[in-house]
């Protein structure tokens, strides 16, 4: 069982920790992606040596941490006897919907049963409580209460999913779920009426075990090409 505690007492496994118990699937997306930071490191000249990464590992899976424990406390209840404990947050990006902040994310949880280490997709909004409250320094202000429109399991193979939607690029490398109306913010059905207020979507944070900012896109990615002509919604 996952220990009960602060998000700030929470860790994820390290790399080496990590990486023998995912998939062969899951492994060769990661490798490939710390190929590919290491590519862009080497990319600098010795006078211009690569910056200082803005954020340790730690940072940006404690910035992520209490949206996917939102989601998989959501799933758990769903799932009497089939419950997963967090392990790691990949990637999310968030926008102004319905005057809620909205996220997509992805992370890993280990099955309870099986002790499989899986890929979630989950959608989660916040709208501030009429009846609870936090105090932030000398302000108190309305806590906020997670809304959990789904979270399910990315099942393999993983190159059938879409890594973008109307809010997420691509390059986040976040697996949506198949089907039009399978998440309700940015899915392909209804964007083009949707009224998105775009974020600065991950603050800044990088792609797992990096340290750097999920990649630049190629400016001939298809998804990409999609990805821009959605960023006229909302404006």
């Amino acid at each position: 069982m996952e220990a009960v505690g602060s998000d700030e007492e929470w860790a994820a496994p390290s790399l080496e920790e990590l990486l023998p118990d995912l998939s062969q699937e899951e492994q060769l997306r990661l490798q490939n992606q710390l190929r590919e930071s290491e590519r862009r490191r080497k990319r600098h000249s010795k006078n211009s040596p690569p910056p200082t990464p803005s954020h340790s590992e730690r940072e940006r899976d404690y910035y992520y941490i209490r949206r996917v424990r939102d989601a998989l406390r959501h799933y758990n209840a769903r799932h009497p006897g089939g419950e997963f404990d967090v392990v790691k947050p990949l990637m999310a990006s968030r926008v102004g919907f319905r005057d809620q902040v909205w996220f997509h994310i992805n992370f890993w949880a280990r099955s309870h049963s099986s002790n499989k280490i899986k890929r979630f997709f989950a959608e989660v909004h916040y709208k501030p409580s009429a009846t609870r409250f936090v105090t932030i320094g000398s302000s108190t202000i309305s806590d906020m209460i997670p809304i959990v429109e789904m979270c399910i399991i990315i099942e393999e193979p993983l190159c059938q999913y879409k890594r973008s939607c109307a809010f997420c690029p691509a390059h986040f490398d976040i697996l949506h779920p198949k089907g039009c109306r399978k998440f309700v913010c940015g899915n392909d059905k209804d964007r083009i009426g949707q009224r998105l207020t775009l974020c600065d979507t991950n603050i800044g944070f990088g792609m797992p075990f990096t340290g750097w900012p999920s990649p630049a896109p190629s400016p001939n990615s298809q998804e990409e090409g999609e990805k821009r002509g959605n960023s006229e919604l909302g404006r």
